[in-house]
Parts: structure tokens; C-alpha cells; sequence
């Protein structure tokens, strides 16, 4: 069977699908909605489509529901997020709260923001997580219907504005100002690491894992030396509850990489910043193109295909981390990562010149 990280049309209610729904596996209304709603996309990624699909979500809801959505731009429930559920209250609308209507334009909002790649993942990896709820039922903090939508900000096509999607396994912070957008912080995490949904396997980490390996084993032997750092998998240390942290630079430095190997370490920062729509993506790509020089790449663990390992990437604006995890006791079926910009947290530098 293919396997697919990223599902754009419709599924069909397969019998499989259908049976374990009746069975309880899978109740929740915005479960069923993310499994066959295909999202109405802007034709352009523009300030302004950005803005229209965030005012048309927030005038979708009921005054109370909207004064839960729509938080001042400075609001403290951004640095809040967290991935270790349940948290308690929150800023923001659960999905769980909503009706038909009203997540589907959460989705249209979605899908308009973020690339075919980011919102892939945001669509995945809360279905992922349906699979740890107890045999169907409510867990608080887990499931596709408690994760939450905050903006902050008035949404406008020139005004600083800004958006989260949060819940066990996703954090994405996006802002916006004009026409610059940011990303960071995101975190992205997945359990387990693969699921069937109807006759598709969806695997919402698809890439992070082998291309960091290729990125490792593309080093020559003193680079290899340079990198590993330990023999054992670490875990991440600039994710929740870290902003304005910036680890030690380790590794092996990136100045000296070949063309192959500033390829492959490209390719990884792609699994990543990938989940921005063209053209921030493009731009942000070229902003980290031009500081492979001042970064460092470094690995923990094994360094072959399905093994336990963990690896980092730092520079100037950017830090990527990438581990499993030991509770469920597979970290290969229960991923962690993270994306930050130091210099643009919640797109603090957004505003400043060009």
C-alpha cells in the first residue's frame, strides 16, 4: 500500500472506516469532518485572502464563541501553548465547541495559511491522536475535538495580526504584517507515527526523520566525528515554555558542507519551513540559503533507518529539532519536533525594515 503524508481531496466513508466509527472509535464531529472535508483554498496566498478567511471564520461564530477566537494582539495566551495535555483553559475555540459550518471554516482558514505540506499536517496529526483516545471516548487534552483556534489581533491585510492552532501535538504560530509572515514558534509531533483512515495509510511526519538521516550519512568521517555528539537519542530543549532560549551551538559546522550536503541540509529545513505558503516560503528559504555558513548540524543516537535518534540544526535564525519519544515505549511511533526563528518569535521582527 502507498503511503501518503498529506491527503488534499475528499475520503470516502470506507466500510473499515464506517465500522470503527460505529464502534466509537472515531465520534467526534470535527473527526468526521476532517477525515472527508476537502477545504476551499484562496486561488492566491495574499494579505488579503489571509485576512478575509480569518474575518469570515470569526463572523462564523456566535458572540460567545468569537469572544473566545478573536484575543488582543498582545495577548498572553500566545506564549501559553503547550503539547503536554490537558492544560486546562485556554484562549481560543475548541473545534469540539463548534458546529459543521463552523469548522469547516476553520479549515478553509487553514488550509489558506499554511502550505499543502503545513496543512496536511494540521489536518493529520489531530486524526493521529483520535487513536489514543480510550476506546472512543472523551480524554481531556487528546482527540481531533480538543484542538484550538486563537487569533489575535484584528486580521487585516496590513496590520499586524496573528493566528494559533494548538493541541497535543501541534503548536503553529503564525503572524502576519503586510506582506511578511512568520512561522515560529511551531511545534509538530505525531502519536502514533502512522494510521489507516478508511483503505490510506497516513503518515503526518513523513519526511523529518529519513532526510535528517541523509543529511548525517551524506558527512564525510572527521564531519561525522564532529556531529555525533552522544550515542544515545537526547530530547528537544527549546520547545515548550522556551521562548527566547538559544541553545549552545554544537555540532559539526556547516561552512565547509559540499554542494551535496548544503542540498541535504536544505532538504530538511524544507520538511519544515515547508509548512509556509509560496511566497513566504520561498523567501524564507532564501533568507536561511544565505546563512548555511553560520550553521551547525548535530545528531544523537544511532545512524541507520528506523533507529533511535535525534538531531538539531541552528543558525542565526533558525533552530530545528527532531526526537522520538519514550512514552507509549516506540519512540519511532511517537515524534516531537520543533521550528523556531529566535530573532521572529510570534514575528517579533516582523515590523522592523526589510
Amino acid at each position: 500500500m502507498k503511503i501518503k503524508s498529506s491527503i488534499l481531496f475528499p475520503i470516502l466513508l470506507t466500510a473499515s472506516f464506517l465500522s470503527a466509527e460505529q464502534n466509537g472509535s472515531y465520534p467526534s464531529l470535527p473527526s468526521k469532518i476532517l477525515s472527508n472535508y476537502n477545504p476551499k483554498v484562496a486561488s492566491k496566498k495574499t494579505p488579503e485572502s489571509f485576512a478575509k478567511s480569518a474575518n469570515f471564520f470569526l463572523a462564523s461564530l456566535n458572540k460567545e464563541l468569537r469572544a473566545q477566537a478573536a484575543l488582543t494582539f498582545d495577548s498572553s495566551e500566545k506564549a501559553k501553548w503547550t503539547n503536554v495535555p490537558p492544560r486546562g483553559p485556554q484562549g481560543g475555540v475548541r473545534l469540539g465547541d463548534l458546529n459543521k459550518l463552523q469548522i469547516k471554516a476553520a479549515l478553509n482558514l487553514l488550509s489558506t495559511v499554511l502550505s499543502e505540506q503545513g496543512y496536511n499536517k494540521a489536518r493529520n496529526i489531530p486524526l493521529a491522536d483520535d487513536r489514543l483516545l480510550n476506546n472512543g471516548k472523551r480524554r481531556p487534552g487528546f482527540g481531533a475535538e480538543d484542538y484550538w483556534l486563537a487569533i489575535f489581533g484584528k486580521p487585516s491585510p496590513n496590520k499586524p495580526w496573528g493566528l494559533q492552532f494548538d493541541g497535543h501535538h501541534i503548536a503553529i504560530n503564525l503572524a502576519f504584517h503586510g506582506d511578511r509572515m512568520s512561522m515560529s514558534p511551531t511545534f509538530i509531533g505525531t502519536q502514533p507515527r502512522a494510521f489507516q483512515l478508511g483503505k490510506d495509510t497516513v503518515t503526518p511526519m513523513l519526511h523529518e526523520a529519513p532526510l535528517g538521516l541523509k543529511l548525517f550519512k551524506s558527512l564525510n568521517d572527521a564531519q561525522k566525528k564532529n556531529a555525533l555528539i552522544e550515542n544515545k537519542r537526547a530530547n528537544l530543549i527549546a520547545a515548550a515554555g522556551k521562548d527566547g532560549f538559544v541553545p549552545k551551538s554544537i555540532g559539526v559546522s556547516c561552512e565547509n558542507f559540499n554542494g551535496t550536503q548544503r542540498k541535504a541540509l536544505l532538504d530538511v529545513i524544507q520538511a519544515y519551513v515547508g509548512d509556509l505558503p509560496d511566497p513566504y516560503h520561498k523567501h524564507r528559504i532564501e533568507e536561511l540559503t544565505s546563512e548555511v555558513d553560520k550553521m551547525s548540524f548535530s545528531w544523537w543516537g544511532p545512524v541507520e533507518e528506523g533507529e533511535d535518534f535525534s538531531y538539531r540544526i541552528q543558525g542565526p535564525s533558525i533552530i530545528i529539532e527532531y526526537a522520538g519519544q519514550d512514552l507509549g515505549g516506540d519512540p519511532h511511533n511517537h515524534l516531537h519536533s520543533m521550528y523556531r526563528d529566535p530573532t521572529n518569535e510570534y514575528g517579533a521582527r516582523l515590523g522592523k525594515s526589510k
